[in-house]
């Protein structure tokens, strides 16, 4: 199945392309709401791949990073047209599209044999809470980043941009806390330890720390928007580190966390 994503993945960039031209370029309601069908109809089309790549490997599609960059592109589109429903905010659904778009590049440019088999180290009850609660709250991370790069374009809208942001910084905040709880969880089963000082545990350690600090300033300083909007930004750089950054650090020999390219 993994030979046909190329396909399915060069439709949905096309029909979030459209989108996005549309997004751009036209104001018309009917214009606006076809714009919107073709984001949505490009989701489903991703989402229906991940429904038949499962079926045939019969395990769920998480073990590999290029696994993972095909559920981060589906969320955090998804996430996106949702908060572009209720913000009615253009440009994050044009910001987010175009981030789900490179991931989805991402994979086609690294293709992958995949594995019918887990490792026995993944072949655990919390192997699918602890990656898909950790998938979301970066795909909600990653929208609430979006938000508040969107305000440096205008300064009148910064405020609500990041009061928009922080909305979503919270739930996400519990999701990565969830994620690390179910991951020690899975870690003592796995190899009799709840926390080992991994690389990849240590830097998801100094992500949490860094939201953590982000959601401290929020609540006792509201209105310091530009130090928001930046720790912001800086968490987000903290977190892709911990997700695809770990294999380029000298430490990544010693991590356990790397199973697939």
């Amino acid at each position: 199945m993994w030979h046909y994503f190329v396909y399915f993945a060069s439709l949905s960039i096309t029909l979030w392309l459209i989108s996005i031209i549309i997004k751009i370029f036209y104001d018309k309601n009917w214009l606006i709401n076809l714009s919107n069908i073709f984001a949505i109809l490009g989701i489903c089309i991703l989402g229906l791949f991940i429904v038949l790549y499962w079926l045939e490997i019969d395990r769920p599609p998480m073990r590999t990073m290029a696994e993972t960059r095909l559920w981060y592109s589906f969320l955090v589109s998804i996430v996106n047209v949702a908060i572009h429903r209720f913000f009615k905010n253009k440009l994050v659904l044009i910001l987010g599209l175009i981030m789900a778009s490179v991931f989805l590049i991402s994979d086609i440019l690294h293709p992958e044999y995949q594995s019918r088999n887990l490792m026995p180290a993944l072949q655990s009850f919390w192997f699918i809470p602890h990656v898909s609660v950790y998938m979301i709250s970066y795909a909600t991370f990653g929208s609430a980043t979006i938000l508040a790069i969107s305000g440096f374009k205008s300064k009148s809208n910064k405020s609500q941009n990041i009061n928009q942001a922080m909305i979503l910084i919270y739930p996400g905040f519990m999701l990565l806390t969830f994620g690390m709880l179910f991951g020690a969880l899975w870690g003592k089963i796995a190899w009799g330890d709840y926390w080992a000082w991994d690389p990849k545990e240590t830097w998801a350690l100094i992500t949490w720390l860094f939201y953590l600090l982000l959601i401290h300033i929020h609540h006792r300083h509201p209105h310091k928007y530009l130090i928001l909007q930046t720790l912001m930004i800086i968490s987000f750089i903290m977190l892709m580190i911990t997700w695809l950054g770990i294999k380029y650090l000298p430490t990544a020999t010693q991590s356990i966390h790397v199973y697939g390219s």
